[in-house]
């Protein structure tokens, strides 16, 4: 499947017991790539990682996922695939655009602010460590200069307060996007949050400031797992 675009023929009904054999290839830092990691280690699947793009497909992009020999390609659609594996019933209209709007927009708009501020770099090179890391570090004022014009490029996106408010408003007064429990779509934030906050960005702080600090107060005391 394509970017945005859901898989063709739909996965069996499978049940978390019956993900024998999953791969991801993804990347250490990559907040689309750590949501799905948080995801299958909240759920606790066991998987393979692979570090990087799989060579062998056309899509060029991370996360990828195997289930079982079949491959899903962008986060969103891996997260809805998944969602009646690990949840047990698909999501909602309300909720697959909850994971449109964070996936498409707030995670996007949160990677150009990084990309667009030197010290943020710095600081998600810290995370990144060694080589790659001090490469990362070394070109971050350099970087950060058109850093944001690259990530944003033509998409339509709105600033990451923006984003925060717009998701606050969609709890509609509930603890969780999926009512007094978190589901897979709270997890999928929460894992997609976590690369920033761990890396200790501004960014992450506007956008928990925005309306979203409660909600993620309370998924710190449900999920336990780590990126």
């Amino acid at each position: 499947n394509r970017e945005k675009q859901d898989i063709l023929e739909p996965l069996p009904d499978w049940k978390k017991e019956d993900l024998k054999d999953v791969v991801l290839h993804s990347h250490y830092i990559s907040p689309p790539s750590a949501k799905i990691r948080v995801i299958l280690n909240h759920y606790g699947v066991p998987y393979t990682v692979i570090n990087g793009v799989k060579k062998d497909s056309k899509y060029k992009k991370i996360p990828v996922i195997l289930l079982n020999g079949r491959q899903i390609n962008d986060s969103h659609i891996i997260v809805k695939n998944l969602a009646p594996i690990l949840d047990g019933k698909q999501l909602t209209k309300e909720l697959i655009e909850i994971e449109d709007i964070f996936t498409y927009g707030a995670m996007i708009s949160l990677e150009a602010d990084t990309a667009g501020n030197c010290s943020d770099l710095c600081k998600c090179a810290c995370l990144v460590g060694g080589c790659v890391g001090c490469l990362l570090c070394s070109l971050s004022c350099f970087l950060c200069c058109f850093g944001k014009k690259i990530v944003i490029g033509k998409k339509d996106i709105k600033s990451v307060s923006a984003y925060g408010a717009i998701l606050a408003e969609k709890l509609n007064g509930k603890p969780f996007f999926h009512g007094s429990e978190p589901g897979i779509v709270d997890v999928s934030i929460y894992g997609g949050l976590m690369s920033f906050i761990k890396a200790g960005n501004h960014s992450s702080e506007v956008f928990l400031e925005s309306g979203m600090r409660p909600w993620y107060s309370r998924m710190k005391g449900k999920v336990t797992a780590d990126m």
